[in-house]
């Protein structure tokens, strides 16, 4: 989703999960992963009841919250923008009220604009589509079982690791 986007601010926005029943199941995949090419440093295995689980999830707080920064600033500047053109295009030709009061014209989609616009940037940088996988390697931990977290930088990294550690992967 993020992959070259303006708006990310991470440089492994890509994760891909899978569970195991035992350590060694889960430590025999992870060295295939790295054999197949993924750095050592983009896979992170999860032991059941794990203190670190958050940080080897989304270990990049920075790269969030940059996404967060450069999304809102991003959307709600292109929001005003597109309010501001909106409310021109009306002003011009658009019905008599809109042409009878250009400054209230303005004035509303020069506000409404961004604020739709920061609503989108929130749901967007905040990552929703990373809910399902934590959620399941969360239960996975929870119930006794290890987890592999591969991060990662591409789609084909990410193809990579599908391929390479089956079909039971959460894929984001």
């Amino acid at each position: 989703m993020f992959e070259d986007d303006a708006v990310s601010g991470e440089h492994y926005s890509h994760k891909i999960s899978s569970e195991f029943d035992s350590q060694v199941a889960a430590y025999r995949a992870a060295e295939s992963l790295e054999l197949a090419g993924i750095p050592h440093g983009q896979i992170r295995v999860i032991q059941p009841n794990d203190p670190d689980l958050a940080r080897k999830i989304e270990p990049e707080t920075k790269g969030i919250a940059q996404s967060l920064v450069k999304a809102h600033v991003t959307f709600g500047l292109a929001g005003l923008v597109a309010g501001l053109v909106i409310a021109a295009v009306l002003v011009m030709v658009g019905p008599a009220l809109t042409r009878s009061s250009p400054v209230m014209t303005f004035i509303a989609l020069g506000f409404l604009g961004p604020i739709l616009a920061l609503l989108l940037a929130g749901a967007v940088a905040l990552r929703p589509d990373h809910d399902r996988l934590i959620e399941k390697t969360r239960m996975a931990t929870d119930s006794g079982k290890w987890s592999v977290v591969a991060h990662c930088s591409t789609r084909e990294q990410q193809e990579l690791v599908k391929a390479t550690i089956g079909h039971g992967t959460q894929t984001l």
